[in-house]
């Protein structure tokens, strides 16, 4: 578009890769939500206008307010349209005027008004942040008050609005553009019903769910909001889609979304690059299309075994797959911390009908390599080659258990690549040319020892199978394993051997060979479950607890998790002080047990 682009970083991202593509980039301190330094780094980058992505202050009129008062174009809504929809309370009541069926809602906090189960969500914000499903009238209080401090803490508004949960629900939601002269378009439906933590982790258009009326009747709704608030620029109008067929009214996002391009690729539309017409003036398209299908995948640095708590690490070797769009900002060396979304790469296929844009995603998730750091990647494909997913019959309750992990090719691979790549120490470790090599590692919270000896040049036999070499180069290698060869990267550092496969992405940290003496106390430990930011402190030394009690509350990656005591007893320290970082497995309080606790 001939437009110069300039970056902001924040203190955490200083030399990240987006702030070295572009042409300028300015430093804004420790947040990107300070309103502040962004309007001064534009001022002093001489910016004419400000995209503001799809982030909070995308979805945040005073930042819309104060980026008018400096002369610099907001490439959005106005800031009237996004106070009006910025409230959930106040988008239900637009669409309930324009005519669309909306949510029941409880406008107190009386459980006894309530019928159980109920969904809290923020007012004013979105992407799953302080949300809660609470099942029964006794969890209702404390669900509140999470709820209230997360949204706090991401919107700067604790409101929050309680509606009916409306069980095996589908979430659709249509993506609407306006322009200045009066003209309004759908570019039709996403389909986001797969989703943790209230948050999309695949989403696809068209929907399997919708037939042409249905489509019709949710397209006309949509439009319908966007005429009611004098909708510009992009938006998306989210609705929810229950079994019966009936369909309520969400929110409006008044920002460009997470998934926009499942949209893109079938409407051969660049959306960002229609949101910058729209701001410099220009007229939107007539009658968009779609053609054929799309489907995008969020890779996450998460554990979905372990309740999806977000990872961190150094990503060793990155390799993007091809034949795929991929939106993503890795490279080798790049560090994944706790500041930011655990979110690491979106990865969208696209076919002339679901089945092939399907089997191509799948495939382009088995190519991708992230060495160093755990992701969802097996866990995505495990959803897609569901049944469920493969029938179009997912909703927002689908969340199927992460099947375990089969890792016992890896740890022959690691074994083997290890061997081979300092053979001399391996079998005189001991002084012993007699003695068979072995090495101990942990893999998935278990201790394997691994044994091999030679039955040939390239031939072994590992724990009791027949294995072959078929090639080594750096950081990889083939094996012939039972007949069948497979190949396998591998990176080594801080005493840890990262196997990438296909199938399956393993972390294999190496233990000493004589196990340490056990220590003698018998007292409990509350250990952070990931790393992350003490938020909170709910006990003090000499405190008694019992089974099930908060102890500490951490943050991470913009997730709260309460730690909770396992036995009762007497807290004997408090290991850490609100505000500290702490690493996954670092202690965070001890407790005595009771007398009586066996």
């Amino acid at each position: 578009m001939g437009i110069s682009p300039v970056a902001v970083f924040s203190d955490a991202d200083r030399g990240a890769l987006h702030s070295r593509v572009a042409d300028e980039a300015v430093g804004i301190g420790s947040s990107y939500l300070n309103i502040e330094r962004i309007i001064d780094a534009a001022a002093r980058a001489n910016a004419g206008a400000i995209h503001p992505g799809y982030g909070f202050l995308a979805e945040n009129a005073d930042f819309a307010e104060a980026c008018a008062k400096a002369s610099i174009i907001f490439i959005g809504p106005s800031p009237k349209t996004i106070r009006m929809m910025g409230l959930k309370t106040g988008g239900r009541d637009i669409a309930a005027s324009a005519g669309v069926p909306i949510i029941p809602a409880y406008h107190s906090g009386d459980a006894s008004e309530m019928k159980f189960p109920v969904l809290i969500k923020a007012s004013a914000g979105g992407g799953g942040r302080g949300m809660r499903i609470v099942e029964e009238a006794s969890a209702l209080p404390e669900a509140i008050a999470s709820a209230q401090r997360e949204a706090e803490r991401a919107f700067g508004d604790g409101s929050l609005l309680i509606e009916r949960y409306i069980r095996d629900a589908r979430h659709i939601e249509f993506q609407i553009f306006g322009d200045q002269h009066g003209n309004l378009i759908h570019l039709f439906e996403r389909d986001c019903s797969m989703q943790r933590r209230y948050q999309k982790i695949i989403e696809e258009t068209p929907s399997p769910a919708l037939n042409d009326d249905l489509r019709r009747r949710m397209g006309e709704a949509a439009i319908a909001i966007g005429r009611a608030i004098g909708y510009q620029n992009a938006g998306t109008v989210e609705f929810l889609l229950a079994p019966s067929g009936e369909f309520f009214f969400i929110e409006v996002n008044t920002r460009i979304q997470v998934e926009h391009p499942v949209t893109e690729l079938v409407t051969g539309l660049d959306l960002v690059r229609l949101q910058i017409d729209v701001a410099e003036g220009k007229r939107l398209p007539k009658n968009p299309q779609s053609i054929g299908h799309a489907i995008e995948a969020r890779l996450y640095a998460e554990d979905p075994a372990n309740g999806f708590l977000p990872t961190t690490g150094t990503i060793h070797r990155w390799r993007s797959p091809e034949n795929v769009r991929v939106d993503a900002a890795l490279e080798d060396g790049v560090q994944v911390g706790i500041q930011y979304d655990p979110l690491l790469a979106k990865v969208t296929s696209y076919g002339m009908d679901r089945e092939a844009a399907l089997r191509k995603l799948v495939y382009a998730l088995r190519s991708i390599t992230t060495l160093g750091v755990g992701t969802n990647r097996e866990y995505l494909m495990q959803i897609l080659e569901s049944p469920e997913f493969r029938e179009g019959r997912v909703h927002t309750a689908f969340l199927p258990p992460a099947r375990p992990a089969t890792f016992r090719d890896h740890v022959i691979a690691a074994a083997l690549y290890t061997a081979r790549a300092c053979p001399t120490p391996f079998p005189y470790f001991r002084n012993n040319p007699y003695r068979d090599p072995s090495i101990k590692l942990r893999v998935a919270g278990d201790e394997v020892a691994v044994s091999w000896k030679r039955t040939g040049d390239d031939g072994y036999s590992v724990n009791g199978r027949e294995v072959s070499v078929v090639s080594t180069g750096s950081g990889a290698i083939a094996l012939d394993i039972d007949g069948v060869v497979r190949s396998f990267e591998i990176f080594e550092a801080d005493g840890k051997i990262f196997v990438h496969s296909p199938d399956a992405d393993v972390t294999i940290e190496r233990l000493p060979r004589h196990p340490r003496p056990a220590g003698a106390a018998k007292h409990a430990t509350a250990n952070a479950p990931m790393p992350g930011q003490v938020l909170r402190i709910l006990v003090r030394e000499g405190q008694s607890v019992k089974m099930g009690d908060s102890l500490v509350v951490l943050e991470a990656m913009k997730m709260e998790q309460t730690i909770r005591t396992t036995i009762n007893g007497r807290v004997q320290s408090v290991l850490v002080k609100t505000g500290q970082v702490v690493r996954p497995g670092q202690m965070l309080v001890e407790i005595g047990a009771e007398e009586n606790e066996s």
